[in-house]
Protein backbone atom coordinates (compact mmCIF):
# COMPACT_ATOMS: atom_id res chain seq x y z
CA UNK A 1 0.00 0.00 0.00
CA UNK A 2 3.16 2.17 1.00
CA UNK A 3 4.72 1.55 -2.48
CA UNK A 4 1.89 2.56 -4.19
CA UNK A 5 1.02 5.57 -2.86
CA UNK A 6 4.89 6.81 -3.19
CA UNK A 7 4.07 5.94 -7.06
CA UNK A 8 1.24 7.66 -7.60
CA UNK A 9 3.14 10.87 -6.20
CA UNK A 10 5.62 10.44 -8.88
CA UNK A 11 5.37 12.21 -12.11
CA UNK A 12 4.81 10.64 -14.62
CA UNK A 13 8.13 10.63 -17.30
CA UNK A 14 9.27 9.49 -13.68
CA UNK A 15 7.62 6.34 -13.65
CA UNK A 16 8.00 5.28 -17.16
CA UNK A 17 12.07 6.06 -16.64
CA UNK A 18 12.41 2.07 -16.56
CA UNK A 19 11.79 2.01 -20.20
CA UNK A 20 14.77 3.95 -21.33
CA UNK A 21 17.05 1.81 -18.30
CA UNK A 22 15.91 -1.42 -20.15
CA UNK A 23 16.15 -0.32 -23.36
CA UNK A 24 19.85 1.26 -22.56
CA UNK A 25 20.45 -2.36 -20.91
CA UNK A 26 19.15 -4.22 -23.53
CA UNK A 27 21.23 -2.06 -26.40
CA UNK A 28 24.47 -3.18 -24.27
CA UNK A 29 23.80 -6.56 -24.24
CA UNK A 30 22.95 -6.73 -27.83
CA UNK A 31 25.91 -4.40 -28.89
CA UNK A 32 28.04 -7.34 -26.98
CA UNK A 33 26.49 -10.49 -28.41
CA UNK A 34 27.22 -8.78 -31.70
CA UNK A 35 30.80 -8.51 -30.95
CA UNK A 36 31.07 -11.96 -29.31
CA UNK A 37 29.13 -13.65 -32.62
CA UNK A 38 31.01 -11.83 -35.15
CA UNK A 39 34.84 -12.70 -33.66
CA UNK A 40 36.65 -9.92 -35.09
CA UNK A 41 37.80 -8.17 -32.04
CA UNK A 42 40.47 -11.13 -31.45
CA UNK A 43 42.78 -9.96 -28.85
CA UNK A 44 40.50 -6.67 -28.38
CA UNK A 45 37.74 -8.82 -26.71
CA UNK A 46 38.72 -8.72 -22.87
CA UNK A 47 38.96 -5.16 -23.62
CA UNK A 48 35.81 -4.66 -24.88
CA UNK A 49 33.87 -6.88 -22.42
CA UNK A 50 35.39 -4.60 -19.73
CA UNK A 51 34.85 -1.45 -21.04
CA UNK A 52 31.20 -2.99 -21.57
CA UNK A 53 30.88 -3.80 -17.67
CA UNK A 54 32.30 -0.30 -16.87
CA UNK A 55 29.59 1.02 -18.81
CA UNK A 56 27.30 -1.05 -17.62
CA UNK A 57 28.34 -0.28 -13.65
CA UNK A 58 28.44 3.38 -14.63
CA UNK A 59 24.91 3.79 -15.91
CA UNK A 60 23.64 2.62 -12.54
CA UNK A 61 23.39 6.08 -11.12
CA UNK A 62 20.83 6.82 -13.59
CA UNK A 63 18.69 4.01 -12.29
CA UNK A 64 19.31 4.99 -8.02
CA UNK A 65 19.53 8.24 -8.13
CA UNK A 66 16.09 10.46 -8.36
CA UNK A 67 15.79 13.01 -11.73
CA UNK A 68 15.44 16.05 -9.77
CA UNK A 69 18.86 15.21 -7.82
CA UNK A 70 20.56 15.32 -11.67
CA UNK A 71 18.52 18.81 -12.35
CA UNK A 72 19.68 20.19 -9.07
CA UNK A 73 23.64 19.63 -9.91
CA UNK A 74 24.02 19.88 -13.70
CA UNK A 75 27.89 20.63 -13.81
CA UNK A 76 28.54 17.25 -11.89
CA UNK A 77 25.89 15.85 -13.97
CA UNK A 78 27.90 16.76 -17.29
CA UNK A 79 31.31 15.57 -15.62
CA UNK A 80 29.69 12.20 -14.88
CA UNK A 81 28.66 12.49 -18.57
CA UNK A 82 31.94 12.67 -19.76
CA UNK A 83 33.68 9.83 -18.07
CA UNK A 84 30.31 8.03 -19.84
CA UNK A 85 31.43 9.08 -23.74
CA UNK A 86 34.78 8.43 -22.97
CA UNK A 87 33.88 4.52 -22.19
CA UNK A 88 31.40 4.67 -25.03
CA UNK A 89 34.10 5.96 -27.32
CA UNK A 90 36.56 3.46 -26.44
CA UNK A 91 33.46 0.36 -27.34
CA UNK A 92 33.13 2.78 -30.66
CA UNK A 93 36.38 2.36 -31.57
CA UNK A 94 36.88 -1.41 -30.92
CA UNK A 95 33.46 -2.49 -32.61
CA UNK A 96 31.52 0.83 -34.57
CA UNK A 97 28.17 -1.71 -33.66
CA UNK A 98 28.60 0.39 -30.24
CA UNK A 99 26.80 3.27 -31.67
CA UNK A 100 23.94 1.37 -30.79
CA UNK A 101 24.09 2.72 -27.45
CA UNK A 102 22.79 6.30 -28.30
CA UNK A 103 19.73 4.73 -26.80
CA UNK A 104 21.45 3.81 -24.18
CA UNK A 105 22.99 7.84 -23.49
CA UNK A 106 20.46 10.48 -25.71
CA UNK A 107 17.62 9.75 -23.09
CA UNK A 108 19.73 9.86 -20.00
CA UNK A 109 21.36 13.20 -21.80
CA UNK A 110 17.82 14.99 -22.16
CA UNK A 111 16.16 13.47 -19.33
CA UNK A 112 18.92 14.64 -16.74
CA UNK A 113 20.07 17.67 -18.03
CA UNK A 114 18.61 21.21 -18.85
CA UNK A 115 17.24 21.16 -22.19
CA UNK A 116 19.96 24.02 -23.58
CA UNK A 117 22.96 21.91 -21.79
CA UNK A 118 21.64 18.90 -22.88
CA UNK A 119 21.09 20.13 -27.10
CA UNK A 120 24.88 21.47 -26.40
CA UNK A 121 26.00 18.04 -25.45
CA UNK A 122 24.12 15.94 -28.25
CA UNK A 123 25.44 18.20 -31.00
CA UNK A 124 29.35 17.81 -29.92
CA UNK A 125 28.43 13.77 -29.08
CA UNK A 126 27.56 13.62 -32.75
CA UNK A 127 30.04 15.50 -33.99
CA UNK A 128 32.71 13.72 -32.21
CA UNK A 129 31.13 9.84 -32.66
CA UNK A 130 31.26 10.92 -36.58
CA UNK A 131 34.85 12.46 -36.49
CA UNK A 132 35.64 8.98 -34.83
CA UNK A 133 33.84 6.95 -37.26
CA UNK A 134 35.49 9.01 -40.50
CA UNK A 135 39.04 7.96 -39.13
CA UNK A 136 39.09 4.85 -37.65
CA UNK A 137 36.46 3.25 -40.67
CA UNK A 138 36.74 3.84 -44.49
CA UNK A 139 33.54 4.48 -46.23
CA UNK A 140 32.60 5.46 -49.27
CA UNK A 141 29.48 7.13 -48.67
CA UNK A 142 30.39 9.24 -45.83
CA UNK A 143 28.31 12.10 -47.32
CA UNK A 144 25.89 10.47 -47.41
CA UNK A 145 26.16 9.29 -43.61
CA UNK A 146 26.71 12.63 -42.39
CA UNK A 147 23.50 13.23 -43.73
CA UNK A 148 21.59 10.54 -42.18
CA UNK A 149 23.37 11.80 -38.65
CA UNK A 150 22.42 15.46 -39.27
CA UNK A 151 18.82 14.25 -39.69
CA UNK A 152 18.48 12.04 -36.29
CA UNK A 153 20.09 14.61 -34.76
CA UNK A 154 17.76 17.28 -35.36
CA UNK A 155 14.63 14.37 -35.26
CA UNK A 156 16.39 13.76 -31.24
CA UNK A 157 16.77 17.19 -30.67
CA UNK A 158 13.28 17.70 -30.99
CA UNK A 159 11.99 15.20 -29.15
CA UNK A 160 14.61 16.01 -26.40
CA UNK A 161 13.39 19.18 -26.43
CA UNK A 162 9.66 18.06 -25.85
CA UNK A 163 10.69 15.84 -23.36
CA UNK A 164 12.47 18.50 -21.41
CA UNK A 165 9.81 20.93 -21.68
CA UNK A 166 7.32 18.43 -20.04
CA UNK A 167 9.73 17.76 -17.87
CA UNK A 168 10.33 21.72 -16.92
CA UNK A 169 6.99 22.00 -16.75
CA UNK A 170 5.50 19.26 -14.55
CA UNK A 171 8.79 20.10 -12.04
CA UNK A 172 7.54 23.94 -12.20
CA UNK A 173 3.99 22.61 -11.06
CA UNK A 174 5.19 20.40 -8.77
CA UNK A 175 6.97 23.33 -6.90
CA UNK A 176 3.76 25.09 -7.16
CA UNK A 177 1.47 22.37 -6.01
CA UNK A 178 4.08 22.55 -2.86
CA UNK A 179 3.47 26.09 -2.16
CA UNK A 180 0.06 26.02 -2.45
CA UNK A 181 0.21 22.77 0.16
CA UNK A 182 2.65 24.68 2.66
CA UNK A 183 0.11 27.89 2.48
CA UNK A 184 -2.78 25.62 3.00
CA UNK A 185 -1.04 24.26 6.12
CA UNK A 186 -0.30 27.62 7.11
CA UNK A 187 -4.17 28.76 6.69
CA UNK A 188 -5.63 25.48 8.34
CA UNK A 189 -2.24 26.28 11.92
CA UNK A 190 -4.28 30.32 11.19
CA UNK A 191 -7.83 29.40 11.06
CA UNK A 192 -7.06 26.53 14.04
CA UNK A 193 -5.44 29.47 16.28
CA UNK A 194 -7.78 32.20 15.15
CA UNK A 195 -10.42 29.49 16.55
CA UNK A 196 -8.79 28.52 19.71
CA UNK A 197 -8.44 32.37 20.47
CA UNK A 198 -12.24 32.95 19.58
CA UNK A 199 -13.26 30.13 22.12
CA UNK A 200 -10.88 31.42 24.79
CA UNK A 201 -12.56 35.24 24.08
CA UNK A 202 -16.29 32.94 24.23
CA UNK A 203 -15.31 31.86 26.97
CA UNK A 204 -13.87 34.64 29.02
CA UNK A 205 -16.63 36.87 28.39
CA UNK A 206 -19.48 33.63 29.48
CA UNK A 207 -17.87 33.74 32.98
CA UNK A 208 -17.51 37.53 33.45
CA UNK A 209 -21.34 38.09 32.08
CA UNK A 210 -22.54 34.75 33.98
CA UNK A 211 -20.22 33.58 36.84
CA UNK A 212 -18.66 36.56 38.14
CA UNK A 213 -21.89 38.10 38.78
CA UNK A 214 -23.56 35.12 40.54
CA UNK A 215 -20.32 35.14 42.45
CA UNK A 216 -20.14 39.03 42.82
CA UNK A 217 -24.27 38.78 44.05
CA UNK A 218 -23.03 35.98 46.47
CA UNK A 219 -20.68 38.22 47.89
CA UNK A 220 -22.87 41.28 48.49
CA UNK A 221 -25.27 38.98 49.90
CA UNK A 222 -23.41 37.36 52.82
CA UNK A 223 -21.81 40.69 53.34
CA UNK A 224 -25.21 41.93 53.80
CA UNK A 225 -26.19 38.99 55.92
CA UNK A 226 -23.74 39.63 58.01
CA UNK A 227 -24.75 42.70 59.29
CA UNK A 228 -28.35 42.38 59.10
CA UNK A 229 -30.74 40.40 61.72
CA UNK A 230 -31.94 37.28 61.40
CA UNK A 231 -35.02 37.25 59.18
CA UNK A 232 -32.87 39.20 56.90
CA UNK A 233 -29.78 37.05 56.79
CA UNK A 234 -32.53 34.56 55.57
CA UNK A 235 -33.84 36.46 53.19
CA UNK A 236 -30.04 36.52 51.67
CA UNK A 237 -29.36 33.19 52.27
CA UNK A 238 -31.91 32.03 49.96
CA UNK A 239 -30.28 34.73 47.66
CA UNK A 240 -27.03 33.35 48.15
CA UNK A 241 -27.99 29.86 47.64
CA UNK A 242 -30.21 31.12 44.19
CA UNK A 243 -27.03 32.88 42.90
CA UNK A 244 -25.52 29.65 44.13
CA UNK A 245 -27.74 27.35 42.21
CA UNK A 246 -27.97 29.11 38.80
CA UNK A 247 -24.30 30.02 38.37
CA UNK A 248 -23.79 26.50 38.39
CA UNK A 249 -26.35 25.75 35.89
CA UNK A 250 -24.66 28.08 34.01
CA UNK A 251 -20.93 26.27 34.44
CA UNK A 252 -22.32 23.37 33.28
CA UNK A 253 -23.72 24.67 29.73
CA UNK A 254 -20.65 26.88 29.49
CA UNK A 255 -18.64 23.81 29.56
CA UNK A 256 -21.16 22.24 27.09
CA UNK A 257 -21.72 25.23 24.57
CA UNK A 258 -25.43 24.98 25.39
CA UNK A 259 -28.33 28.04 25.71
CA UNK A 260 -28.07 30.07 28.46
CA UNK A 261 -30.26 28.89 31.51
CA UNK A 262 -32.67 31.15 31.14
CA UNK A 263 -33.34 30.42 27.24
CA UNK A 264 -34.42 27.08 28.33
CA UNK A 265 -38.10 25.98 27.30
CA UNK A 266 -38.86 30.00 26.97
CA UNK A 267 -38.67 33.09 24.32
CA UNK A 268 -36.44 35.55 23.99
CA UNK A 269 -39.20 37.79 25.54
CA UNK A 270 -39.83 35.85 28.67
CA UNK A 271 -36.13 35.16 29.79
CA UNK A 272 -35.31 38.49 29.67
CA UNK A 273 -37.99 39.87 31.75
CA UNK A 274 -37.10 36.81 34.10
CA UNK A 275 -33.88 38.40 34.90
CA UNK A 276 -34.90 41.72 35.04
CA UNK A 277 -37.78 40.54 37.44
CA UNK A 278 -34.61 38.65 39.51
CA UNK A 279 -32.42 41.49 39.50
CA UNK A 280 -35.09 44.10 39.96
CA UNK A 281 -36.12 41.95 43.38
CA UNK A 282 -32.84 41.60 44.32
CA UNK A 283 -31.53 45.24 44.34
CA UNK A 284 -34.98 47.14 44.85
CA UNK A 285 -34.87 48.96 41.36
CA UNK A 286 -37.63 49.60 39.23
CA UNK A 287 -37.48 47.61 35.87
CA UNK A 288 -39.76 47.96 32.93
CA UNK A 289 -39.75 46.14 30.17
CA UNK A 290 -41.34 46.67 26.82
CA UNK A 291 -41.44 44.51 23.30
CA UNK A 292 -42.39 46.55 20.36
CA UNK A 293 -43.21 44.31 17.08
CA UNK A 294 -44.22 40.91 16.71
CA UNK A 295 -42.17 38.79 18.53
CA UNK A 296 -40.38 35.57 16.63
CA UNK A 297 -38.38 32.60 17.11
CA UNK A 298 -34.39 34.06 16.09
CA UNK A 299 -31.19 32.11 15.37
CA UNK A 300 -30.08 30.90 18.99
CA UNK A 301 -26.26 32.71 18.93
CA UNK A 302 -28.98 36.13 18.91
CA UNK A 303 -30.94 35.38 21.38
CA UNK A 304 -27.77 34.21 24.00
CA UNK A 305 -25.93 37.36 22.56
CA UNK A 306 -29.12 39.74 23.64
CA UNK A 307 -29.61 38.16 26.72
CA UNK A 308 -26.10 38.10 28.08
CA UNK A 309 -25.66 41.84 26.98
CA UNK A 310 -28.80 42.50 29.31
CA UNK A 311 -27.62 40.47 31.87
CA UNK A 312 -24.14 42.89 31.54
CA UNK A 313 -25.98 45.80 30.98
CA UNK A 314 -28.34 45.38 34.22
CA UNK A 315 -24.66 44.21 36.16
CA UNK A 316 -23.08 47.57 35.77
CA UNK A 317 -26.39 49.64 36.44
CA UNK A 318 -25.74 47.30 40.10
CA UNK A 319 -22.21 48.54 40.27
CA UNK A 320 -21.46 51.62 39.18
CA UNK A 321 -25.12 53.31 38.51
CA UNK A 322 -26.91 53.62 41.38
CA UNK A 323 -30.05 53.91 39.66
CA UNK A 324 -33.69 54.12 40.88
CA UNK A 325 -35.52 52.96 37.63
CA UNK A 326 -34.70 51.05 34.36
CA UNK A 327 -36.41 50.65 31.39
CA UNK A 328 -35.31 47.58 28.98
CA UNK A 329 -37.72 48.12 25.21
CA UNK A 330 -36.95 44.83 22.85
CA UNK A 331 -37.85 46.08 19.17
CA UNK A 332 -38.81 43.76 16.58
CA UNK A 333 -38.46 44.57 13.17
CA UNK A 334 -38.82 43.29 9.85
CA UNK A 335 -34.10 43.10 9.03
CA UNK A 336 -33.60 44.32 12.50
CA UNK A 337 -33.68 43.89 16.43
CA UNK A 338 -33.41 46.59 18.70
CA UNK A 339 -32.97 46.36 22.55
CA UNK A 340 -32.23 49.61 24.79
CA UNK A 341 -31.61 49.56 28.13
CA UNK A 342 -31.52 52.96 29.93
CA UNK A 343 -30.94 53.69 33.47
CA UNK A 344 -31.82 57.20 35.32
CA UNK A 345 -28.53 56.86 37.48
CA UNK A 346 -25.83 58.78 37.95
CA UNK A 347 -23.90 58.34 34.35
CA UNK A 348 -20.40 58.62 33.76
CA UNK A 349 -17.82 59.93 31.00
CA UNK A 350 -17.60 57.64 28.05
CA UNK A 351 -14.28 58.91 26.73
CA UNK A 352 -12.74 57.84 30.26
CA UNK A 353 -14.94 55.02 32.06
CA UNK A 354 -16.47 53.26 28.64
CA UNK A 355 -13.23 50.88 28.12
CA UNK A 356 -13.62 48.27 31.15
CA UNK A 357 -13.84 44.58 30.10
CA UNK A 358 -17.61 44.39 30.37
CA UNK A 359 -18.27 46.81 28.32
CA UNK A 360 -16.05 44.93 25.68
CA UNK A 361 -17.33 42.29 26.01
CA UNK A 362 -21.07 43.60 25.20
CA UNK A 363 -19.88 45.25 22.18
CA UNK A 364 -17.57 42.28 20.72
CA UNK A 365 -20.74 40.51 20.85
CA UNK A 366 -23.02 42.60 18.81
CA UNK A 367 -19.76 43.09 16.12
CA UNK A 368 -19.56 39.06 15.93
CA UNK A 369 -23.16 39.10 14.65
CA UNK A 370 -22.86 41.50 12.13
CA UNK A 371 -24.13 44.30 14.60
CA UNK A 372 -23.56 47.49 16.62
CA UNK A 373 -23.81 48.85 20.48
CA UNK A 374 -23.84 52.55 21.52
CA UNK A 375 -23.24 53.79 24.54
CA UNK A 376 -24.63 57.32 25.81
CA UNK A 377 -24.00 58.97 29.06
CA UNK A 378 -23.99 61.96 30.81
CA UNK A 379 -23.14 62.81 34.47
CA UNK A 380 -25.98 62.67 36.55
CA UNK A 381 -28.45 62.03 33.73
CA UNK A 382 -28.20 58.09 33.53
CA UNK A 383 -26.88 55.71 31.01
CA UNK A 384 -28.31 54.15 27.57
CA UNK A 385 -27.18 51.53 26.16
CA UNK A 386 -28.64 50.47 22.39
CA UNK A 387 -28.11 47.24 20.64
CA UNK A 388 -28.66 46.65 16.53
CA UNK A 389 -28.54 43.04 15.46
CA UNK A 390 -29.67 42.48 11.78
CA UNK A 391 -32.06 39.31 11.86
CA UNK A 392 -33.72 37.04 9.30
CA UNK A 393 -36.82 35.62 10.78
CA UNK A 394 -37.05 31.90 11.00
CA UNK A 395 -39.35 29.82 9.39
Amino acid sequence: MRENELNSKREVWEQWDWVWHLTGYAALAISVAIALRGGQLGDSLPLFLTLSALVALWYLPFVATPIMRWWDAPRRGLLYFLVGFALWGGLVALNVESLMLVAMYNPMIFTRLPIRWAIGVAISLTAGFLLLYLLLYSSENWFIIIVIILVLLFIVTLIGYFISALIGQSMERQRLLDELTQTRARLLKAEREAGVLAERQRLSRDIHDTLAQEFTSIIMHLSAARLGDSAVMMTHLQQVEQAAREGLGESRRIIGDMRPQQLEGVSLVESIEGVAARWSAENRVRVETAVTGPPHPLDEAIETALLRITQEALHNIKKHAQARDVNITLSYMPDLLALDIADNGKGFNTSRNGRGFGLKTMRERAEELGGTLTIESELGKGTAVAVSLPIAEEI
